[in-house]
């Protein structure tokens, strides 16, 4: 970790005047105009940055940041009256969760509602990261190219329907089996119609 923090002009009231700052109080810098550079806020384990930089969340730090743990009275790996402060950034975290023999347990909440709920497990969690990262590689892409279905990661499965979003023609295509997801999901919203290539999109 940096041994000097700089700082930045905080982003959320760097515009307010000093009027509204009389009355209004900016609760992600407490009105001193100034944050930490996300830059600079870094994981422990990989060295880089926590903050998602060029989005408007990039200040704020996601994953473990700044977690505190204190060895016991017996403790043997941790010493006792010694307290450990690091952080983890999420691609760290979801790397440790692999590795646990036992899964992390997964729940849902609702920021406007305390109430918890179980939801998918672990391994079913993993497996839609996956499909993100596959997405995001130019796979969800490319199985559209091939005439393949793209609803799953590499299914080996032609494509026999095109998802039509709110009247729009997706790149999102699906086979037979894996169109049953969209019975259930949202049906004001989209159509499935026959399979379009992406050499007559351009005639529709």
């Amino acid at each position: 970790m940096n041994e000097k923090e700089n700082y930045i002009a905080c982003p959320y009231c760097k515009e307010w005047t000093d009027i509204r700052r009389v009355t209004n109080i900016c609760h992600t810098c407490n009105n001193s105009k100034l944050v930490r550079d996300p830059r600079e806020v870094l994981c422990n384990n990989c060295g880089g940055t926590m903050c998602p930089i060029g989005t408007m969340n990039e200040i704020h730090p996601h994953g473990l940041h700044k977690a505190k743990v204190t060895g016991g009275f017996n403790s043997y790996h941790l010493f006792d009256m010694t307290r450990y402060t690091f952080s983890l950034c999420e691609k760290c975290l979801r790397e440790l969760f692999n590795k646990f023999i036992i899964p992390p347990e997964l729940n849902e909440f609702d920021v406007f509602d305390d109430s918890v709920g179980q939801t998918e497990p672990w391994y079913q969690d993993q497996k839609n990261y996956e499909y993100r990262i596959w997405c995001d590689d130019g796979g969800h892409h490319q199985a559209y190219l091939n005439k393949k279905c793209n609803e799953v990661k590499d299914c080996p499965n032609d494509a026999t329907w095109t998802v039509l979003l709110n009247s729009d023609y997706s790149e999102n295509c699906c086979c037979d089996i894996h169109k049953e997801k969209y019975n259930t999901a949202y049906p004001s919203s989209y159509k499935l119609v026959k399979f379009i290539p992406h050499t007559l999109k351009a005639f529709l």
